[in-house]
């Protein structure tokens, strides 16, 4: 009995150990064609079979390059390639594919990799004094979402997330997911890409970004409140430390006009019209939370940030969350 009771006990690890190792899967899909990454090497995306009534799609972070200085070879401003079985690092936060306290588990996930240092935006091939780049974010964001388009065709729950560039590639993409999933209860969530930007800065024409009407610092914002206005029964949400080292850089570089701070707020400020739209400002300097263990940790004035995704992913209400000792 004993001997039976331990081979039944084996035989339930390897089976639990086969069914994680299964959930943890990424299946490359290189598209060809014009998807490229900076330096010309074919641009490669992820996806991970789940449930094909949940679908979430998700934009990687990964810097910006934009002149000479930013695009120089092994600048390490931006990531220039997609290195081997990328997604395979994406294992914490929402990418745990079996904690139960994870709101996504469960979720097909299309991983929209980032190596154009464009916010996922860029259309063009821009010559620098260390070479071309192949600023083709948007072409290779359209090969992945075509992918998802084709075979997750009819999803009920739907979430379009991202972190830092990718937070503002996944807003500036939502119109484009929600008229496709008209049906879907969608929600968009902006990971550490407030879009505190110069007035003056030139990065997006230097892309060669399309459908452009407003000035750069009013570039994320537009395209929330738009989103906004327009999908009512979604949701949308935005998340930051209030010091956000990463996002700090990137804004002086771009030749910051305030303290980024006060920058955000303002911005986060200007959203909060719109009752489908919440934010979450926590303290200290960390940049994304989605990919982190913070996911579930991070507790802000007694609410819990797993707990506040989850509210907003089941479209309930959530309040703003802003730290009172920043």
């Amino acid at each position: 009995m004993v001997a039976m009771r331990n081979l039944l006990l084996i035989l339930l690890f390897t089976l639990l150990t086969v069914s994680i190792a299964a959930a943890q899967d990424w299946t490359p899909v290189t598209p060809g064609g014009d998807a490229l990454c900076a330096r010309g090497i074919p641009y490669t995306f992820f996806v991970r079979a789940g449930d094909p009534d949940k679908l979430l799609i998700y934009f990687e972070g990964g810097g910006a390059c934009w002149n000479d200085e930013t695009c120089a070879l092994n600048s390490g401003l931006f990531d220039e390639v997609v290195e081997g079985n990328e997604a395979a690092a994406y294992s914490q936060g929402i990418f745990d594919p079996v904690n139960p306290e994870n709101p996504l588990v469960g979720y097909t996930t299309v991983f929209v990799t980032y190596c154009t240092g464009d916010y996922h935006l860029g259309t063009k091939t821009v010559e620098y004094a260390g070479g071309a780049i192949e600023h083709k974010g948007s072409i290779n964001a359209t090969a992945a979402l075509n992918w998802a388009f084709a075979n997750v065709p009819r999803p009920n729950n739907v979430v379009v997330a991202g972190c830092s560039a990718g937070a503002i590639g996944a807003i500036y993409y939502t119109p484009t997911i929600a008229r496709r999933y008209r049906s879907a209860h969608l929600t968009e969530f902006g990971d550490a890409g407030i879009g505190v930007i110069n007035p003056a800065w030139g990065g997006f024409d230097v892309w060669g970004v399309r459908n452009r009407r407003v000035a750069p610092d009013q570039f994320v914002s537009s395209l929330t409140a738009a989103a906004a206005r327009s999908y009512p029964r979604s949701e949308f949400g935005a998340y930051t430390t209030y010091n956000d080292g990463v996002q700090t850089q990137y804004d002086v570089m771009m030749g910051a006009v305030e303290a980024w701070p006060l920058a955000m707020q303002a911005t986060l400020d200007g959203l909060q019209r719109y009752a489908n739209f919440g934010s979450f400002v926590a303290p200290g300097g960390e940049h994304c939370i989605t990919p982190t263990p913070r996911f579930y940790s991070e507790n802000v004035n007694g609410v819990r940030f797993r707990d506040w995704f989850a509210a907003l992913v089941e479209h309930n209400d959530v309040a703003d969350v802003h730290c009172t000792e920043c």
